[in-house]
């Protein structure tokens, strides 16, 4: 699949992923809104049924004699008035269990019925409920007992006694409503319920399209940015929408949610991609200047004595020179292999020296290169009441700090220019600070931050000496012993470099 496509599809997918879920909303609060509504339905029929059945047994009560028999001949028609205003079956039974007056009996409830005269029928007293139970009135669900069972239907019954003055039982109303049979389907089907859902549904699509966009526009912007990088361009950064450049700056104004943070990932990888592509291109540039001087002087020197060119008697001369310029490669790999060694995490061998001790070596060890540019050496170092200044670290590796620092001093300090020592305690602290300064012409303030990056150095046409490592190599070295290292201007005139170490 490719890239296109997959984007779409996951856009494709959160939307028909988010309609679902609201078709699943929408359906289960009509299944709820449908079940309230039913119920209220049934209770209102039901209280319907019982009114009307207590109002025909008012007026049939004070037109009914003692035989049983209606004497208004007029209250068969309110019966069938109110029969069809309900649309329910309307019975009048008195005591005898006769039905006296009646809206319709369907042909299965007359099956079970006696037959008592032409057109007139008994019913069974298990059906006549308020004599029995002697309640004033009451509603009944289902099939009454069975005698609407072979309609298939659920009926809503109503009952009211028929009572006398003194409160004697006469008889009874009943009032019996078939349910239509319904079902959500033709709930849903009816005008306002429809319109409403589709219209909620249209509302809730739009937010949908809204929010899928939102969500996956993130993944399309880092999709399209990890192509980008595939295909070699690490200058894309990915600009999340209201922010201005894609920065964390900027990305950390935005809510911090997890694409927020992915994306904030994806830039800081892409940042550190961009860096080592750099930091691999200032190394191929930087050792082919530092290789390429020493190679060709040994090549051109080896050629001149294999082809005559240079004298036999000159060869030691020149062999020396060959020599020398063996060591300064063998000193560039080696820096190099060091540099990589520190990248590597090189586990530390940690013990306490004499710092003081330290820096006297090393600069008994430049001492040649010091009195080649006649430079004077400044000393102001602290110490216990034994004359040391013991501090805890790894020995050989904080010895390579400060013979790396004090090569670059050498190095840019002129003739006759002056380098300073110092050790010192840092107030109340367990840390001294060691400083090291010249006279040289410094270093610009606008290189601070990227004088201690790998491979990095000042002069930009790289005709200066030195790989690029040493203050790199020096860096690390203080980070694996947790301390710190600083560069500034000095009161000589030229850098100033101070580190700490740690007092055990």
């Amino acid at each position: 699949m490719s890239r296109l496509n997959l984007i779409r599809s996951v856009y494709t997918r959160t939307i028909l992923l988010l309609t679902l879920a609201v078709l699943i909303v929408f359906s289960v609060l009509g299944l709820v809104y449908y079940g309230i509504v039913s119920l209220e339905a049934v209770r209102l029929q039901n209280v319907r049924l019982l009114n009307s059945a207590q109002a025909i047994s008012e007026v049939v009560s004070e037109n009914l004699n003692a035989a049983g028999e209606v004497t208004n001949r007029e209250i068969a028609s309110y019966v069938n008035f109110t029969a069809r205003s309900t649309g329910a079956l309307i019975w009048v039974i008195n005591h005898k269990h006769e039905i006296i007056l009646y809206s319709n009996l369907p042909g299965y409830v007359i099956e079970k019925l006696e037959r008592s005269g032409p057109g007139q029928y008994i019913i069974d007293g298990k059906y006549l409920v308020t004599r029995r139970t002697g309640t004033t009135g009451i509603n009944q669900s289902g099939d009454f007992n069975g005698l609407f069972a072979e309609s298939g239907a659920r009926w809503l019954s109503a009952v009211w006694p028929i009572a006398s003055a003194t409160g004697f039982y006469r008889g009874e109303v009943h009032v019996h409503y078939q349910q239509n049979p319904s079902s959500l389907a033709s709930f849903l089907m009816t005008g306002s319920l429809v319109a409403s859902f589709l219209a909620a549904f249209g509302i809730a699509l739009i937010f949908i399209g809204i929010l899928s966009r939102n969500i996956t526009r993130p993944i399309r912007l880092l999709s399209h940015a990890a192509d980008r990088v595939s295909r070699g361009d690490l200058s894309v950064r990915v600009e999340l929408p209201g922010s201005r450049s894609g920065t964390d700056d900027a990305a950390g104004k935005l809510v911090a949610d997890d694409l927020t943070v992915l994306v904030r990932t994806m830039n800081t990888m892409i940042e550190k991609l961009e860096n080592q592509e750099r930091e691999r291109k200032d190394f191929i540039s930087s050792v082919s200047h530092d290789l390429r001087t020493p190679i060709t002087s040994i090549g051109g020197f080896v050629s001149g004595m294999i082809d005559g060119t240079i004298p036999a008697d000159r060869f030691m001369h020149y062999l020396g020179i060959v020599k020398q310029e063996v060591a300064r490669l063998q000193m560039l790999v080696n820096t190099m292999f060091e540099g990589n060694l520190m990248t590597n995490d090189r586990t530390l061998n940690m013990s306490v020296f004499d710092i003081n001790q330290v820096i006297k070596e090393d600069v008994i060890g430049l001492e040649a290169l010091l009195s080649e540019k006649q430079l004077g050496v400044q000393t102001d170092f602290a110490a216990d009441e034994t004359g040391r200044l013991l501090v805890l670290g790894d020995r050989e590796a904080i010895n390579r700090v400060v013979y790396n620092i004090l090569v670059n001093a050498i190095r840019f300090t002129p003739v006759d220019g002056v380098v300073a020592l110092t050790t010192r305690y840092l107030g109340k602290s367990k840390e001294i600070e060691v400083i090291i300064e010249d006279s040289g012409m410094g270093i610009p303030e606008s290189e601070y931050p990227y004088i201690f990056d790998r491979f990095y150095k000042i002069d930009k046409s790289r005709t200066s000496s030195g790989s690029g490592l040493g203050l790199y190599i020096s860096r690390t070295i203080l980070a694996a012993h947790g301390q710190r290292i600083t560069v500034g201007r000095s009161d000589l005139g030229g850098a100033r470099f101070a580190f700490t170490l740690a007092i055990p």
